[in-house]
């Protein structure tokens, strides 16, 4: 259940004045001093295909950036501006003043963002740390000015890391974790830099939100300058990726909370000793490919922490030419053995995996077989049958594994539309949904596969087939959802997120299109388009929803009764009045 909570981040930008001028009042010239000529740098924009440019726009954002406690201006800040429906994305640097301009915007919703080393990184309009900031509608040939954006002192947490001695740990890698909704579920996520320790085994981890933290460290024996010369000179013992205070089950972790800028120090523990074991095996290639690559010991714990491959003890060792591998210093637990074959002796084509507990002792005679990888093939069309009328080269299709924890292989494979729009997705190896990113003003209306909608089923591939026959249908007809949000006295409220989902269970899987979620703009208006169209919709406002709970299927159970109902039919445009919910 969500409860509604007073504000963390008091000094942030929702009462702020904002200033929005049309071209004919933008000052011609003038940029603020020390501010990036041209209005800052422009990155790549998201879903822009090779060889294209973002557009260059009309609009311009002004503002300033302050440490929030102060007011003091925050020199060398960097902000940046994203408009998701637009792809533009913009970086600028703050001047000895703290002010900020970006120029050549496309006309769009804009998200905020400020950072700065020692600072609360922050969205405009961000209230709570877990929740998004408000967007900035910037029609195109306007200037909106006056954004102040208030970045409140980091929290840091600093202690020790000793070993089973108490003597300290030096070169022993911290990171700081928070529980974050990640892929619909509740999931330890890495939270800020990370920090080495130093010869006197202290940690120093700054910059961070306040909040609850579980602090976890590692020492790897095989890092830079302490590789063993001969296969035989591993230890026998090795230090375990090990939790505060002093635990190697991330779930009996203690709790470390941190008051907005404080300063938490004495966070000391030791690491965990374990036997180290070796693992051998053979990787298996069908007949007539050659078993080259990369073997991977993934820790299953750090799959479902969110954690994957950048932290705790992931192993990898080369493949030899006669397919045997040796994987030496796993620390005892439940890992996935990966193999994906690459360059030029491996095979693309295959993949591999097995599970393996690892307990102490050597472990031998491991085999990985591999299996040829699937293809899907089908062709981009518009739904009217007529001509397509955009380019092949504008559609990219991907594969999105259906299973969160299963990524690891064969999962969110791309593949741009060829000349005649035929598409072919090669390196499918689990189930997965079928994705398209469409041009500007299309929608996905649906994947056919032999007279059958299967668009929101995920699609299974036996090793080595090929799925041929699919049609990614393209639509320019939507539904639009728009509206504001009032509490009990009727006034506009902006730090509100709104809630679109399906009543039916079946759709709330990770990856929905069901499933949406819309801040109110600095207007006070939301919008949601191109949900799919559906009988069944259920639509709330909320305070205090962390963002991705929206997918958490709990947390939908626990709102479907309160919710509203909404049905859209294809096209169809609607406003809503919506009261806020506590």
């Amino acid at each position: 259940m969500i409860t509604t909570r007073r504000p963390l981040l008091l000094a942030l930008l929702a009462a702020a004045a904002i200033h929005v001028l049309p071209a004919a009042a933008q000052p011609g010239g003038g940029q603020p001093g020390g501010a990036q000529p041209g209005g800052g740098q422009r990155t790549p924009g998201r879903g822009l295909r090779p060889g294209e440019e973002t557009p260059k726009g009309t609009a311009v954002l002004k503002g300033v950036v302050v440490a929030a406690d102060t007011g003091a201006p925050i020199r060398r800040a960097q902000v940046r501006a994203v408009a998701p429906d637009t792809s533009d994305n913009r970086m600028a640097t703050t001047d000895e003043q703290g002010r900020f301009e970006i120029r050549e915007l496309v006309g769009g919703r804009y998200s905020i963002t400020a950072s700065k080393g020692g600072f609360v990184t922050l969205q405009y309009g961000q209230r709570r740390p877990s929740e998004r900031g408000t967007a900035v509608d910037l029609p195109a040939g306007t200037t909106i000015e006056k954004i102040a954006i208030g970045l409140p002192r980091g929290s840091v947490i600093a202690g020790r890391i000793v070993d089973e001695f108490g003597e300290p740990l030096t070169g022993a890698q911290v990171q700081v974790l928070r529980y974050a909704y990640v892929n619909g579920a509740r999931q330890l996520r890495p939270a800020g830099p990370s920090d080495r320790t130093d010869d006197q085994g202290s940690f120093r981890v700054f910059g961070l939100p306040p909040g609850d933290y579980a602090v976890t460290a590692t020492l790897r024996e095989d890092r830079p300058g302490m590789r063993m010369q001969n296969p035989g000179d591993e230890p026998a013992t090795g230090y375990a990726p090990t939790y505060f205070p002093g635990t190697t089950n991330p779930g009996d972790a203690q709790r470390v909370s941190v008051a907005l800028g404080q300063e938490l120090n004495g966070i000391t523990f030791g690491l965990s000793l374990a036997p180290l074991s070796r693992v051998s095996g053979r990787v298996v290639a069908p007949a007539g490919t050659e078993p080259g690559g990369l073997v991977m010991a993934v820790p299953a714990d750090g799959m479902a922490l969110g954690m994957g491959m950048g932290m705790g003890n992931t192993r990898g060792s080369a493949v030899r030419g006669d397919g045997t591998f040796e994987l030496p210093g796993l620390a005892p637990g439940n890992y996935t053995l990966l193999v994906r074959p690459q360059g030029r002796r491996g095979d693309a084509g295959l993949a591999g995996s097995t599970p393996l507990t690892v307990a102490g002792g050597s472990i031998d005679n491991v085999s990985i077989a591999l299996l040829p990888t699937a293809v899907a093939a089908g062709r981009v069309e518009a739904d009217t049958g007529a001509p397509n009328a955009f380019r092949a080269t504008q559609v990219r299709v991907s594969a999105v594994a259906a299973q969160p924890s299963n990524t690891q292989l064969g999962g969110n494979a791309q593949a741009t539309a060829a000349d005649d729009y035929t598409f072919e997705l090669r390196g499918l190896f689990e189930p997965s949904f079928l994705r398209v990113n469409p041009p500007s003003g299309w929608n996905l209306k649906a994947v056919m596969l032999d007279g059958q909608d299967v668009t929101d089923v995920p699609l299974t591939f036996a090793p080595g087939s090929r799925l041929a026959g699919l049609r990614v249908v393209l639509t320019q007809t939507a539904t639009a959802v728009s509206g504001v949000v009032h509490d009990d006295r009727g006034d506009v409220v902006l730090d509100a997120t709104v809630v679109v989902f399906p009543a039916d269970e079946s759709k709330w899987s990770y990856f929905s299109r069901f499933i949406r979620t819309a801040k109110p703009d600095t207007t006070g208006n939301f919008t949601f388009s191109a949900l799919p169209p559906a009988k069944d919709y259920r639509v709330l406002a909320v305070q205090g929803l962390e963002d991705g709970q929206a997918q958490d299927p709990e947390f939908l159970a626990s709102v479907l009764d309160r919710a509203e109902r909404l049905s859209l039919n294809e096209g169809e445009t609607k406003t809503l009045d919506l009261r806020l919910r506590q």
